[in-house]
Order: C-alpha cells, then structure tokens, then sequence
C-alpha cells in the first residue's frame, strides 16, 4: 500500500499548489476577505489537513 500512499501524497500536493496559487490571485483581485478568497482558503485548509493525516498514517 505503499504506492497508493504515494500516489494520494502526489495528488493532494498538486491540489494545494492549485489551491493555493488560486487563493493569491483572489486576494490579490479580490481582497483577502472576500467570500471566494475565504472559501479557497478553508479548501487549502482541508487539503492540508488531509495531507497531514496521510503523512501521519502508518
């Protein structure tokens, strides 16, 4: 199951790299309060925490 832990790792690093350039660019147009900026950043949150508990699991 060790590649299959790999392959989730991978998949949420490239989420959160997407997430998080999305969420510059909507602070920057929108201001880092507005709703869509607020919303991708709890989705960054989530897919970090999700990250964490695949990193913990063994």
């Amino acid at each position: 199951m060790k590649w299959y832990k790999g392959v989730v790792m991978q998949v949420l690093m490239t989420e959160i790299e997407t997430a998080r350039e999305h969420m510059v660019m909507l602070g920057l147009t929108e201001g880092l309060t507005s709703r869509n900026t607020v919303r991708i950043s709890q989705t960054l949150d989530y897919l970090l925490n999700e990250l964490s508990k695949v990193i913990a699991a063994d």
